[in-house]
């Protein structure tokens, strides 16, 4: 990727073709980018993108690039929407490549994606040890349901050589049966959480069989460098891999795999355009509707899950409003509360909680026609959240360990290099390595968080506007990543050494 230029859509293609110019891509995750349901009447179909970074990301490089993704039929018309062999070309109205999807059942789901993906690996990848469910039939059906994903993706890639690229923590199996079966294929890996520490990873049970499945791949990607560390000393204490520190490499048998720190971002343009010629009176309604007398909005957009900080957030601005009465009526906080993982008890419990949490704040701190925090539990389209995020005087992520988070680079790009709007960003989020220009937060010292709000409320006009230019001057699109990514891995294929990415060399923050 040419040093110093913002890669954008169009560069996709080139740029996967001149990385591997004689191989097709074939994309394997779990959640598909399109899903067929009936509507409420059931006699029609409609076809709906799921939220998420992760299909945002990789669907505009589909689109360009073409191939196959390989992926779980979630839609409860998914099955009528497809031919004989489960494939069928999107998106709707310009099939640009096509979809293939894997049929899961009710105990799929429950015992791979519930039980052994977001009951023991999510809580473990996020330090959350006390929230981890071990149980045999989890780690039996993940290993099956992972076997099914790799058949397919094998089964698509056909005799022809093929660049697979499998994400996240719920594949960690299917490369080496890839590797096993085809190893004239190319693989990689993107794992979008945390990677923890050998200490916590010793917990999952054959997690060696984890290792082993990843470091079948060519390139295994994390977005920091510590992520990369903590795998690589997994590798090296529970598999017995020879692990050069130096070339940042793991090596089993005859076969090496590459590990790389690469960031994930956002589509940069995409989030200015959303705001682009509406600033004036749509921001001005905005502002009107959630702040009080002109004064100040803040904003945060989250999943409920544990690992974002929602308790601790919370907590901060009660004692906000608690040991700084004269923001009481001058500052209104907006919370996006996006449910998620609903039917399992951590988060069930968690969703309930903020209900009560801002409840009780709302009771204590506003008046008769002042609400101090107004809660949205709904997801929002992220043309209405850039909207919101260039109206918000602030901006509050309060993860507990993230491996990125994209909220904070959206609400960047949403405020624009004349933005004057503060980011509270935790330290434990991969972001705050990026992000130059950041308040950085504690969100486990509640004192200090309200007291960092308090700072961002209190800020120079001057001072929001130059930390907000450093912010944007920090960002880099969904584009580079793939550029960067696909330099790397057609080293990988090759080979070669691939280069550091810039990444690699960063130091940990705070």
């Amino acid at each position: 990727m040419p040093p110093g230029r913002r890669l954008g859509p169009g560069d996709l293609a080139p740029a996967f073709r001149s990385a591997f110019p004689e191989r097709r891509l074939i994309v394997v995750s779990n959640r598909e980018p399109y899903e067929h349901v009936w509507n409420d009447a059931r006699d029609e179909v409609e076809v709906r993108r799921p939220a998420g970074g992760l299909i945002s990301a990789l669907d505009p490089l589909m689109q360009s690039v073409g191939g196959i993704w390989v992926a779980w039929g979630s839609g409860d018309a998914d099955r009528e929407s497809v031919d004989a062999g489960g494939r069928i070309r999107v998106p709707p109205e310009a099939g640009a490549y096509t979809l293939r999807r894997l049929w899961l059942t009710q105990q799929d789901v429950q015992h791979y994606y519930l039980g052994y993906s977001n009951q023991l690996l999510w809580p473990l990848c996020h330090l959350r040890t006390e929230l981890a469910q071990i149980r045999k039939s989890y780690g039996e059906r993940y290993r099956a349901v992972n076997r099914r994903f790799a058949e397919a993706a094998l089964e698509e890639a056909g005799d022809e050589p093929a660049a697979i690229w499998f994400q996240d923590y719920h594949l960690a199996l299917a490369p080496s049966v890839c590797r096993e079966n085809a190893p004239h294929h190319t693989l990689a890996h993107f794992w979008h959480i945390p990677f923890p520490p050998v200490e916590i990873f010793r917990i999952v049970p054959d997690g060696e069989k984890l290792l082993e499945g990843l470091v079948a791949n060519d390139l295994v990607g994390f977005h920091l460098p510590l992520f990369c560390d903590n795998f690589l000393r997994c590798c090296e204490a529970l598999i017995g891999a020879t692990v050069d520190w130096d070339r940042r490499c793991v090596s089993t048998d005859d076969h090496v795999c590459w590990v790389r720190a690469l960031p994930i971002s956002i589509d940069i343009d995409a989030f200015e355009q959303y705001v682009e010629g509406r600033k004036e009176g749509t921001i001005a309604r905005l502002r009107a509707r959630y702040g009080r007398n002109g004064g100040r909005i803040g904003i945060g957009v989250d999943r409920i899950d544990y690992s974002k900080g929602l308790e601790e957030k919370l907590a901060a601005l009660d004692r906000l409003w608690e040991r700084h009465p004269e923001h009481r009526e001058r500052f209104t906080y907006l919370q996006v509360a996006v449910p998620s993982r609903t039917g399992i008890d951590a988060y069930d419990w968690l969703s309930e909680t903020v209900e009560r949490m801002v409840w009780s704040i709302n009771d204590r701190h506003g008046t008769d026609d002042w609400r101090p925090i107004h809660l949205v539990k709904e997801s929002l389209p992220p043309e209405r959240l850039a909207l919101l995020y260039r109206a918000a005087d602030a901006c509050i992520v309060s993860s507990l360990q993230d491996g990125m988070n994209l909220v904070a680079k959206e609400y960047v790009a949403s405020q624009g290099e004349d933005g004057d709007g503060v980011l509270l960003l935790s330290r434990f989020a991969g972001a705050v390595e990026e992000l130059n220009g950041c308040l950085p937060v504690n969100p486990y010292d509640p004192e200090d968080f309200a007291a960092r709000i308090n700072q961002a409320l209190l800020m120079s006009p001057e001072e929001r506007s130059e930390r907000m230019h450093q912010l944007h001057s920090s960002l880099r699109t969904i584009y580079d990543w793939m550029g960067e990514t696909f330099d790397v891995w057609s080293a990988a294929a090759a080979g070669r050494e691939p280069a550091l990415a810039d990444a690699d060399r960063w130091s940990r923050t705070g």
